[in-house]
């Protein structure tokens, strides 16, 4: 395969599910390289994908009682406050993502040199630092396939997954553009002037380059 080809989104896709190798159900992910001025610049937001991922997420929220019952109401893995943020400076591992109420953000510090390493901090800019009011509503968007992206300081790249192999075409090219629309909705730039790169690929195989001007039309 030719690595300077690109394809239209939809034939890329079609080539990723194809060119998977892996004994498993494997991962679709899309690698973006943006064009950026300042390559300190930091690209963040959140996307709510239109098609499930095929994942269950692992979420806790760190809030007082009353919350933290909600919260648990609402399909968190585990919440709670003193109690929650001694198991995770136990070694505690178990989750994908973290919320906080606003009050109890103050009460969890100690948990930073554990979670902001992994990029899993509760923080305002990504909606994981939330009114107490939000609980439930915070945590059944994150169960539903809410997740933030970030990119990579100095190398102004965003990985994410976007679905499976097994996923029809047409919901891997919905949640593909979900991500699209996200990331240039963030820039605040045309599509055709932050996406310097586009590849998508399988956990096991061969990426495939999309043709820019085909998601400019897209998007």
């Amino acid at each position: 395969m030719d690595k300077n080809e690109t394809k239209t989104l939809t034939e890329a896709l079609e080539t990723v599910k194809t060119n998977s190798t892996s004994k498993f159900v494997g991962s679709v992910n899309i690698d973006m390289l943006l064009n950026l001025k300042d390559k300190k610049e930091v690209v963040r937001g959140s996307i709510t994908f239109p098609h499930s991922l095929g994942d269950d997420k692992k979420v806790i929220v760190f809030a007082d009682e009353k919350e933290a019952k909600v919260a648990l109401a609402a399909g968190a893995d585990k919440a709670g406050l003193e109690d929650l943020l001694e198991e995770i400076l136990g070694g505690y591992t178990g989750f994908d993502v973290v919320i906080a109420t606003q009050p109890a953000m103050a009460k969890i510090i100690k948990a930073a040199k554990i979670l902001g390493p992994k990029g899993l901090m509760p923080n305002p800019k990504n909606g994981t630092v939330i009114p107490v009011s939000e609980v439930e509503s915070t945590v059944k968007s994150f169960k539903a396939g809410k997740i933030n992206f970030k990119s990579v300081p100095d190398q102004a790249t965003i990985k994410l997954k976007i679905g499976k192999v097994d996923m029809p075409t047409e919901n891997l090219i919905a949640n593909t553009l979900e991500v699209l629309k996200a990331v240039t909705l963030e820039t605040k730039k045309p599509a055709s002037s932050i996406f310097k790169k586009v590849t998508l690929s399988p956990t096991m195989g061969a990426g495939v380059r999309v043709d820019i001007s085909d998601i400019m039309q897209l998007i």
